[in-house]
């Protein structure tokens, strides 16, 4: 399941989607309960036998996903496609993270990590098989030898209610409004798209 804005594939619709979006992306995900999450998913990772803690966030959008990481002592690196995004990030991190534009098709080698992850369904945004796994070398080239690559995705229900519906969000003179363009029983293994 696949996720895209306003038609487009290849490109640069990604990083101008989320560009776009940066002044209120926190608001819209403010319900997301994002430290418990990430919590439960330490725990699991733990009895997975996770050691060290050196951690590379990829697609980390505003830094939600690895502030909590931060304040446990995790060394972090975190990159996304959106400067804007990364903006936001380094406000709220400060030179504690070490950030850098990347595009997760095109990710470059920034060490060695005991933890890879791409959370908040930022693989939903590859269009193909091939784009998928271009994406997970590149993890897997950033991961230490007993290394720990973790990612999410949507599940077919959310596609089939939130790409349905349309959300708006207004914050600080700016309106986001998200228009779910798919049907309610949408078929697997399709192509969504939202308009913003």
């Amino acid at each position: 399941m696949v996720v895209t804005t306003s038609g487009e594939t290849g490109g640069d619709w990604a990083q101008r989607t989320y560009e776009a979006m940066a002044p209120v992306y926190d608001v819209f995900t403010g319900h997301y309960e994002t430290d418990a999450w990430i919590a439960d998913l330490v725990k699991a990772l733990e009895r997975r036998d996770l050691q060290g803690k050196r951690l590379l966030d990829v697609g980390c959008g505003t830094g939600a996903s690895f502030l909590s990481m931060l304040a446990q002592g995790w060394e972090v690196t975190a990159c996304d496609i959106s400067p804007a995004m990364l903006e936001l990030a380094r406000e709220k991190a400060g030179e504690a993270v070490q950030l850098a534009v990347a595009d997760m098709l095109a990710l470059p080698r920034f060490g060695e990590f005991d933890l890879v992850w791409a959370l908040d369904d930022a693989v939903n945004y590859l269009l193909s098989p091939k784009e998928l796994q271009r994406a997970l070398a590149g993890m897997r080239a950033n991961l230490a030898p007993t290394g720990l690559l973790l990612f999410d995705v949507n599940e077919l229900q959310a596609f089939r209610t939130f790409f349905v519906e349309t959300t708006v969000v207004e914050r600080e003179g700016r309106r986001l409004v998200w228009r779910g363009t798919a049907p309610p029983d949408l078929p697997p293994g399709s192509i969504c798209e939202s308009k913003m």
